[in-house]
């Protein structure tokens, strides 16, 4: 079997984060949790969607009607009668996943990890633990597609130094690796000049 190995090279260069890979690659979208509502801040992550609610403008006139596509048209309007945030069910977040790390500040405990589906449960979870805010990405809809997060998801490299020997393992299997000759490997490689 071939494995890909882009997330790999990506902690090599210095991704320390599958939260920052994430957001190279993706369009992140913020939800706010606000008096038990759902509220996404209006951004390019929003085309294409159908919403459960009509998105309003300020003086009450409907924008985008109820269950309609966000097409490209229809988005430009909600951009220019300056609405910010949109109410949402929790339905409309069906294919989402967490761009980042959620964590309950009062426990230190991490309630959903970044590139993790989410759920109704788990948008319960966070309203249970009081979370305000909270980011989201669509990898099927996405241009980069499902195979970073599905990759990040399979992948046991976690840091820089562990993805330059696995790299150097890789290319130089019968040599016993060090990180000096791993990351001199990876620099002669990929940026000397020659």
């Amino acid at each position: 079997k071939r494995k890909f190995y882009g997330t790999v090279f990506l902690r090599a260069l210095g991704f320390k984060s599958d939260s920052e890979i994430l957001r190279a690659f993706y369009d992140i979208n913020e939800i706010t949790l606000d008096k038990g509502k759902l509220l996404w801040k209006v951004g390019r992550g929003m085309k294409g969607l159908k919403l459960s609610y009509a998105i309003n403008a300020k003086s009450g006139e409907a924008i985008v009607p109820q269950g309609r596509k966000i097409t490209e048209s229809l988005f430009r309007e909600v951009l220019k009668h300056k609405v910010e945030q949109v109410e949402i069910d929790v339905t409309d977040l069906q294919g989402a996943y967490v761009a980042a790390d959620v964590i309950d500040m009062e426990t230190g405990e991490v309630l959903i990890e970044a590139n993790q589906e989410l759920t109704a449960a788990s948008v319960s979870k966070l309203r249970d633990a009081g979370i305000d805010k909270f980011e989201t990405f669509f990898p099927e809809r996405d241009d980069a597609g499902n195979v970073i997060s599905i990759t990040l998801r399979k992948d046991p490299v976690k840091s820089q130094n562990d993805a330059l020997l696995e790299i150097y393992r890789k290319l130089r299997p019968g040599d016993p690796p060090t990180v000096d000759t791993a990351t001199q490997l990876f620099q002669d490689m990929f940026f000397h000049p020659r």
